[in-house]
């Protein structure tokens, strides 16, 4: 068979492929927008049915439930602190490991890849010993401090890769002006990061948004908590009234889907440069 009759077969059964795919990623999410506009009564009998009675019952109820507006606050400002925080400290070292090449920053690279693959839950009883033992346990700022060492190995690795692909010589023509290193990192190569700072920011971003065990364990405070761990109280409180969590799904999900929407182009370009240029 030829190439011309490969393409006319693998086209059209490429593009019914990608279509199946596609359904199948789509239908959970239109099944939860879907289940949250049903009445109790009406998700019980028809779960899988388009709804007969449109009814926002249920995001009103959610909202007062989950104590959404104050539990969102928490969630944001840990998460802006949080990625903030090790977006900055992830660029200087990225920057640090990819301009010094001597042993000692080869080592702190195999460190931070290192920290990509040891799993959370190996860790989780020694870090709540540390955290109780600079009485951290219950603060924002305990909860901070463990999200900057998680978050910190995947951003070094995809914006050091990313580095290297910034001249040097630019650089050397901000130290020849009279730039020191602060000064040129900041203003010469921070601005030059822009997508992979973007792409680590918002999926850092995610990582935090939608964590449940991090703040269950180290916020014991239920008015300090954050809204995954709002929604988690509705399983025990209301487990027969599925419309009721469906709501709060989307009340948690849409957020982070407007944010992706906005910034999927830069997530791409910068996972994609950063793959090649390291």
């Amino acid at each position: 068979m030829t190439n011309r009759a490969w393409g006319k077969i693998g086209r059209p059964a490429g593009q019914g492929l990608m279509w199946v795919l596609t359904l199948l990623y789509v239908y959970p999410i239109l099944l939860v927008l879907l289940s949250a506009v049903k009445s109790k009564s009406e998700l019980a009998i028809h779960p899988f049915s388009w709804p007969k009675h449109w009814t926002f019952e249920s995001f009103s109820k959610a909202i007062d439930t989950m104590h959404y507006f104050r539990s969102l606050l928490n969630t944001v400002g840990i998460a802006a602190v949080s990625v903030a925080g090790v977006v900055v400290m992830a660029a200087m070292a990225a920057y640090a490991i990819s301009r010094r090449d001597n042993r000692f920053y080869r080592a702190m690279y195999l460190v931070f890849l290192a920290g990509m693959i040891i799993p959370f839950q190996m860790a989780m009883i020694p870090l709540y010993k540390v955290l109780q033992t600079l009485y951290l346990i219950n603060t924002y700022p305990g909860v901070v401090f463990i999200y900057l060492g998680m978050l910190a190995p995947f951003s070094v690795f995809i914006l050091s890769g990313f580095v290297k692909g910034v001249p040097k010589e630019l650089e050397e023509a901000a130290l020849v002006d009279g730039s020191g290193t602060y000064k040129t990192f900041f203003r010469i190569v921070l601005p030059l990061l822009k997508p992979a700072v973007t792409t680590v920011t918002v999926l850092n971003l995610f990582n935090v948004w939608n964590d449940f065990l991090m703040p269950m364990l180290y916020l014991s405070d239920s008015k300090k908590g954050t809204i995954t761990v709002q929604l988690s109280a509705f399983q025990g409180m209301y487990n027969n009234d599925w419309s009721l969590i469906f709501a709060g799904v989307c009340l948690i999900v849409v957020p982070m889907l407007v944010i992706y929407l906005f910034a999927q182009r830069f997530i791409i370009s910068g996972i994609t440069a950063g793959a090649v240029k390291g």
